[in-house]
């Protein structure tokens, strides 16, 4: 019975505290540039082209300083093969869930983040295809600058394995507007 009472009290507590911080969910709207590492292909070393990256983060707090973070990207040269005159049309999708950790100082909100997704390449030289990744990362929120509106910027490497002969690592920079709900 006591037992029963304390797990209900920590749910109360936590829901509780979640509703005090529903302020911590935002929205963002983001460009910038992402940048591949070299993949070896039939022992051959090929070096990789990045290009712009577009996309939207949702990020909504469940206990406070700590949430969930969902990403979709979209790059219309994503890892093209540099040295092939056939790659120039290589685009890629970007879906990741990451935990993400707040540490706010007023209006400024360093954080980090890590997590699991997927890369998706296509186009005229599929090389990567679809692969699982991990992420990590982390950044700053400038929260509610005018009313609801902010800026965030961002720095990630993703690293996807078992592509042809190991693992890609990726770095993407991104700085877009928030809006906080």
């Amino acid at each position: 019975m006591r037992a029963t009472r304390l797990v209900i009290a920590t749910l109360v507590l936590i829901c509780a505290s979640a509703g005090a911080r529903a302020e911590a969910a935002d929205f963002t709207v983001y460009a910038g540039h992402v940048k591949p590492g070299s993949l070896t292909i039939a022992n051959v070393r090929h070096s990789l082209d990045g290009g712009p990256v577009y996309g939207f983060r949702l990020s909504h707090g469940f206990v406070p300083f700590v949430g969930l973070e969902h990403t979709l990207g979209f790059s219309s040269g994503f890892a093209r093969l540099s040295d092939a005159v056939r790659s120039t049309d290589v685009k890629g999708f970007v879906y990741n869930s990451n935990l993400i950790v707040n540490a706010p100082v007023g209006r400024t909100v360093p954080y980090v983040t890590a997590g699991i997704g997927i890369l998706r390449q296509y186009g005229a030289d599929e090389t990567l295809g679809t692969k699982l990744a991990v992420n990590y990362g982390g950044g700053l929120k400038f929260k509610r600058l005018l009313g609801p509106l902010g800026l965030r910027f961002d720095a990630r490497g993703y690293t996807a394995s078992g592509i042809t002969s190991g693992r890609l690592n990726v770095f993407e920079v991104t700085g877009g507007i928030l809006i906080g709900f």
